[in-house]
């Protein structure tokens, strides 16, 4: 009897079709077997259905109209309903199951069907205004009882799971019941109490009612409200319903009074900053928190005082609890060991001179009328001036440098005639070397001066009762002067402002000078550099070649024997001048006790070499710089 009644449902079912040119299906059964009934779904559906074994009965389906395939598949849905089962899309088939196991299935959650539809679906619904937890007692009984019901408190949402087209149901009840109502927002401005202190109040007297901020972190409960603090105004923003917001108001109202303690006084002593310094920057600071608009604000927060002892380095502070808390976490972050930068610098000059010089000087007849004569004083001393020496017996003078040939006549105690070769060649070699060296704070300017004080006429004031001038005398500092001022950035990086001269006092003389010459070489510049890293800063190579040449016209052009009538002097000079220098930073006291070390245990003498031309530049350097002679 089975067997026949499912291929009635069968023949039933396909001839249906055929007539509505198989499109629509109109179903008519009683007491079918639902396994036949589910099978023949599958067919018009085109899906596939995983059928639970303990899905099993008689189904019975009176059909007036045709239906599409989609009729058919919810009718189906309908009517498993119906006999307390459920569909549960599960990928690429549906399963069949017990309505109580659809707590454990359910479609994705991002999927979208017909509201409508008798499909089982888990929904998350975010609530806008009402506590979500309020909404729970009231939504449960309208769930079915193989349905799921639950709230999110830290979200302010509902989870779901039931029915799509019961869903649909009580999202319309949600919508109505999620309304703003009395919860609106509302604004207390504050007269004696600062606003950061009253919210830390409130929070304390009633944490469950009172959140601070937005509603991320509000709690959502019946009779809760919001508090936000405005500290620029001193003003309070609340939000909630109007009962909660005039409970919490008159709260504000007793906690807004006039405070019976005027502030204290606390004394800080700093390890590294400067008293006086900090003591002005925190005036400055609270100065331009006092404008105009904040005028109300910082009424409320009270008058500050802040004086510093320069001999305890200390700050002296007066000021509410409040503020007091606020200028020591300042004071705390300013009050840091601050690194030291050594500044190691090499200021080497190498001079190479050459001179070469030869020359013929001649006279013929007597010293008081001669008859002619050559006079050069190029090549060394001139022959007029070697003469009147030895008329005056003054031999040591009448000798030059180098080397001097003299040849002459005589006749009755008189010289005739007379010639003197003269010629010579000097090489000099000079090394000019300073290493100024200097350790200052970060951001903190020094400057090292190694030198003479040397006076320089400015001016001069004679009387015409007095032969002696009055002259104005200024001192001047000359040598070596090294000036800088380091910032080091994140890392090993340090930037250098450095300003060096090297002066002296020029022996040499100009025509028109009535004081002293000074030659002055100096540098200005700003330099990146990395910790312990040489670096030059600057550099002069100078080469300077005079040709001097003395002669007769015409006669000292003659070939071969114009050089009797000529005298000639070359002079070569060749200057090298470079400037290193090399940033350490020390930032902690071990590094400066092993600096401290390496240098009293450096102290040497230097010697004059021309070596550091060689081309190992590099270890010149580290021997110069770790206190050894140069090699």
């Amino acid at each position: 009897m089975g067997v026949f009644r499912h291929w009635m449902l069968a023949i039933l079912l396909a001839l249906s079709g055929i007539a509505n040119a198989q499109e629509n299906w109109q179903i008519n059964l009683k007491e079918a077997d639902i396994s036949a009934f589910i099978s023949q779904v599958a067919d018009i559906t085109g899906k596939s259905f995983v059928v639970d074994p303990r899905v099993k009965g008689k189904v019975s389906v009176l059909s007036k109209e045709p239906l599409d395939s989609n009729g058919v598949y919810e009718l189906f849905l309908s009517v498993l309903q119906v006999h307390g089962f459920a569909a549960v899309p599960a990928g690429g088939v549906t399963l069949i199951v017990n309505e109580n196991d659809v707590k454990q299935a359910g479609r994705n959650l991002d999927t979208r069907i017909a509201p409508d539809s008798q499909e089982m679906l888990t929904k998350v619904i975010m609530i806008k205004n009402t506590p979500a937890l309020d909404l729970v007692p009231i939504l449960r009984p309208l769930v079915a009882k193989y349905g799921h019901l639950a709230g999110v408190k830290s979200a302010n949402a509902l989870i779901i799971s039931d029915h799509a087209a019961n869903i649909a149901r009580m999202e319309q009840i949600i919508d109505r019941l999620d309304r703003s109502g009395s919860e609106e927002l509302e604004v207390v401005q504050l007269k004696e109490a600062w606003v950061g202190n009253v919210v830390t109040m409130l929070q304390s007297l009633d944490p469950n009612k009172v959140s601070q901020g937005n509603g991320d972190n509000a709690n959502n409960t019946a009779g809760s409200i919001r508090v936000v603090a405005d500290e620029r105004s001193n003003r309070l923003i609340i939000k909630g319903e109007k009962t909660a917001r005039e409970r919490i108001r008159h709260l504000i109202e007793q906690l807004d009074q006039p405070s019976y303690f005027s502030g204290s006084a606390q004394v800080i002593r700093l390890q590294y900053a400067d008293a006086t310094k900090l003591a002005e920057m925190i005036k400055n600071l609270m100065n331009d928190n006092s404008s105009a608009k904040d005028k109300d604000a910082q009424q409320v927060k009270g008058t500050i005082g802040i004086h510093a002892d320069e001999e305890l380095n200390a700050l002296v502070v007066r000021a509410e609890p409040s503020l007091m808390k606020e200028i020591q976490e300042l004071v705390a972050s300013l009050d840091v060991r601050r690194a030291q930068v050594l500044i190691e610098s090499a200021i080497v000059e190498v001079t190479a001179g050459k001179e070469d010089a030869m020359g013929v000087q001649w006279f013929s007849g007597n010293l008081d009328a001669p008859v002619a004569a050559t006079n050069f004083s190029n090549a060394g001393s001139s022959i007029g001036s070697i003469a009147t020496s030895v008329a005056s017996g003054d031999y040591a003078s009448a000798l030059g440098s180098g080397l001097t040939v003299g040849a002459y006549k005589e006749k009755n105690g008189e010289v005739q005639f007379g010639a003197i070769l003269q010629a010579i060649e000097s090489v000099s070699n000079t090394n000019l070397l300073s290493t100024p060296s200097i350790m200052t704070l970060d951001n903190q300017e020094a400057e090292i001066i190694v030198g003479q004080n040397v006076p320089f006429i400015t001016g001069s004031t004679a009387s015409s009762t007095n032969s002696n001038p009055f002259n104005t005398i200024e001192r001047k500092d000359v040598g070596v002067s090294l000036k800088v001022k380091p910032h080091i950035h994140d890392g090993s990086d340090i930037r250098l402002e450095v300003e060096a001269s090297a002066e002296s006092v020029s022996t040499t003389t100009v025509d028109g000078s009535a004081d002293l010459i000074t030659n002055k070489r100096a540098l200005k510049t700003v330099i990146l550099t990395e910790n312990k890293e040489t670096i030059v800063l600057g550099g002069l190579i100078r080469d300077d070649v005079t040709e001097t040449e003395s002669k007769v016209p015409l006669l000292g052009d003659i070939p071969l024997l114009g050089w009797l009538f000529r005298s000639t002097s070359t002079e070569h000079t060749k200057t090298n001048l470079m400037l290193f220098l090399r940033p350490t930073i020390v930032n902690t006291a071990e590094v400066s006790r092993d600096l401290t070390h390496d240098r009293y245990n450096g102290i040497w003498e230097f010697s004059v070499s021309d070596k550091l031309g060689a081309e190992n530049v590099d270890s010149q350097l580290n021997h110069l710089f770790n206190g050894l002679p140069v090699r």
